[in-house]
């Protein structure tokens, strides 16, 4: 009987310890450091433990400081301060103009009930070790009430306060956008597109702060995984106001991003290039015929490349914005196109037997942009010297007419192609 009650002190005694709520050893304690670690999660049960029952006697309610927010009189807010951020990953769907981000925004707020005397309790840390032990800012995607709740995901993670109620946490996030797409340097378009956080449920009480002003300089994206270029120049995180409420806000983060495809610009852009310098050096190789055979071969070489552009279109195409790319082939086709027809119509002229000379100066002028061109030139026919014949004359007048159409033609494409590149 004896053992027996011997048993019953040591178990009960043994639950009390566990159950000291108010862990009356921690007085014995001189440096927190020196404290095991199991203990030290013991020491903040009983902490947190206490700052529940502070808390339902101020609120008035049972886990108050799970279901109710910190603010007690009425039209008090609460400011959550947006200290940095991070973006992880990034990836597009192309298809349907939509970027996905992975990453998180370190927060900041006040919780008056989560206040106690560090001299007492040897820590200056509290950590939530449950999301669900804490009340905590609704703030969730400006989609997450829509059939998009499934592919949005917000939650917090490594909450902890300060023995002055500040309390901190990560907002992780997984969202997706649709885009602003500028297809005007294709293939290195540029896209810009925003994600909303705001509250759904307490649209007015949180208002929000952005720690460093412009927010340009708060998104961390060092060690973000994707194929596309960021311009931080054009991203950030900005404060605004919910659509159709001017007194509920929102935080907005938006991104820039060029693509990073240096070989499909190579794929789409030398093809042409290489057509472009044939139609170029087209003039320098003598008589019409060869002229007008390079010009062809020029251009089907155009065709054949422009195919290729088209197949790498997406397959939504490009809205209303025409590349450059494609301004840059069309005009370089046009001029193509224009340089064999003024070829082909010289050289049928030149074809034309003519017994009556053209004027003299018109002949010398000729001979002179001939020999100063360096262009094309023509073999004199060849006569028997039984009859007159200006043909001679007239074929000189023809080439320079064609060494000036193609000089001028030349010029045209210069500037244009400039133009469209810059």
């Amino acid at each position: 009987m004896r053992l027996i009650f011997l048993v019953f002190l040591v178990t009960v005694t043994t639950v009390c310890v566990a159950y000291d709520i108010e862990c009356k050893w921690k007085n014995n304690i001189t440096d927190i450091e020196d404290v095991a670690h199991h203990k030290y999660q013991v020491l903040e049960e009983c902490l947190f433990y206490k700052l529940t029952n502070e808390a339902d006697r101020m609120q008035g309610k049972s886990n108050s400081l799970m279901l109710l927010p910190p603010t007690v009189a009425a039209g008090e807010t609460l400011e959550v301060q947006i200290l940095d951020g991070s973006i992880r990953e990034m990836w597009m769907n192309e298809i349907f103009k939509e970027m996905n981000i992975n990453g998180f925004l370190k927060v900041s707020w006040k919780d008056r009930r989560l206040r106690w005397n560090p001299d007492e309790w040897k820590t200056e840390n509290l950590k939530i070790k449950s999301l669900g032990r804490l009340w905590v800012p609704d703030i969730n995607s400006d989609k997450h009430q829509t059939v998009a709740q499934s592919v949005d995901y917000v939650t917090f993670n490594d909450l902890q306060s300060n023995s002055n109620g500040n309390v901190t946490a990560s907002l992780e996030f997984r969202m997706h956008a649709q885009c602003d797409i500028d297809y005007t340097e294709y293939p290195n378009d540029k896209k810009h597109c925003c994600f909303t956080l705001q509250s759904s449920l307490y649209k007015r009480y949180i208002k929000y702060f952005i720690e460093h002003e412009g927010g340009s300089d708060m998104l961390d994206m060092s060690s973000i995984r994707t194929n596309w270029h960021v311009d931080k120049s054009n991203s950030w995180i900005l404060k605004g106001t919910q659509e159709g409420d001017n007194h509920a806000e929102k935080i907005e983060i938006c991104l820039a991003v060029n693509r990073k495809s240096s070989t499909l610009a190579l794929e789409l852009t030398l093809p042409v290039l290489i057509s472009a310098l044939i139609l170029l050096i087209a003039p320098f190789f003598g008589k019409f015929n060869q002229q007008i055979y390079v010009k062809m071969f020029a251009l089907l070489l155009q065709f054949m490349s422009f195919q290729f552009l088209a197949e790498k279109t997406p397959q939504i195409g490009f809205g209303n914005t025409v590349p450059k790319i494609y301004v840059f082939y069309a005009f370089t086709i046009g001029m193509t196109v224009l340089s064999l027809i003024a070829t082909v119509m010289i050289s049928a002229m030149s074809r034309v037997k003519r017994k009556v000379p053209p004027a003299h100066r018109y002949t010398l002028l000729a001979s002179v942009l001939n020999a100063n061109l360096c262009c094309g030139s023509e073999e004199e026919p060849t006569t028997d010297g039984t009859s007159k014949d200006a043909s001679s004359d007239w074929l000189q007048i023809h080439s320079a007419l064609n060494n000036i159409a193609s000089i001028f033609l030349i010029l045209i494409y210069i500037i244009g192609a400039i133009t469209i590149a810059f």
